[in-house]
């Protein structure tokens, strides 16, 4: 029964990055790109784990789980968070959030092409050899991996979380006394938790307990994809209550 989670977070993963996408196609919204490509990151993910535990491992497919499962779709999610409350994810939203969130935007995004390439050049060097996945249904990292690859992990999931939580905190506080943005506040509170459980996932993994991991990616995925839903609901303008 190893293989149920990984499936399960495999299909649904995959299916919540398809209506993302589709969603980015019809509104060019940069956040929903943003979050369309961590899912997909996911799906990579949870099918480089379902291959592994089925038809055994091999150095590639390893790598690509770790990559995409354990260090770069927390950060990339983070993304969608800040284009969201930079302003970037419809008309009218810059004078509801404070000015210094869309100007960290920009150093943000710089910042995380760089770590996404550092990940994938450590990833790609880094020593797996069949030796080291034989006879392990589930192998741990610790044990071949070097440390800054395993650190890269714990960088990516702690600081895509807090820009996450923090991002529902500060949409909170911003959009308080309007009521239309409602559903986009209770969107970045749902996306934060699933964050939360995606990234206990990638902690994990840095732990060795990889079953935790396919566990994180599964309900991470699926708390997310309703959050994408609510924080993606038209804006609809205030009505005035009285003359």
């Amino acid at each position: 029964m190893h293989w149920l989670l990984p499936a399960v977070a495999a299909a649904a993963s995959a299916a919540f990055a398809v209506a993302v996408l589709r969603q980015y196609a019809a509104r060019r919204r940069p956040h929903q790109l943003a979050w369309g490509i961590a899912l997909s990151m996911f799906a990579a993910a949870s099918l480089a784990l379902l291959a592994g535990v089925t038809a055994g491992w091999s150095p590639l497919s390893f790598k690509l789980y770790y990559l995409f499962g354990a260090i770069l779709n927390v950060a990339w999610l983070a993304l969608g968070t800040v284009e969201l409350l930079a302003g970037r994810g419809g008309p009218g939203d810059r004078g509801v959030v404070p000015r210094w969130i869309r100007v960290t935007r920009r150093a943000y995004l710089v910042g995380l092409w760089a770590f996404t390439a550092l990940a994938v050049v450590l990833v790609a060097a880094a020593r797996v050899t069949p030796a080291d996945l034989a006879g392990k249904l589930l192998p741990e990292g610790k044990e071949f991996l070097p440390v800054a690859v395993r650190v890269l992990a714990v960088v990516g999931n702690v600081v895509g979380t807090v820009i996450v939580v923090g991002g529902a905190v500060a949409s909170g506080l911003a959009m308080r006394s309007r009521r239309e943005l409602r559903p986009r506040f209770e969107g970045t509170l749902l996306i934060a938790l699933g964050v939360l459980l995606a990234a206990s996932g990638g902690v994990f993994a840095f732990l060795a307990s990889s079953d935790e991991l396919a566990l994180g990616l599964a309900l991470g995925a699926s708390v997310m994809f309703l959050g994408f839903r609510r924080a993606s609901a038209p804006v609809r303008p205030a009505v005035a209550s009285g003359p």
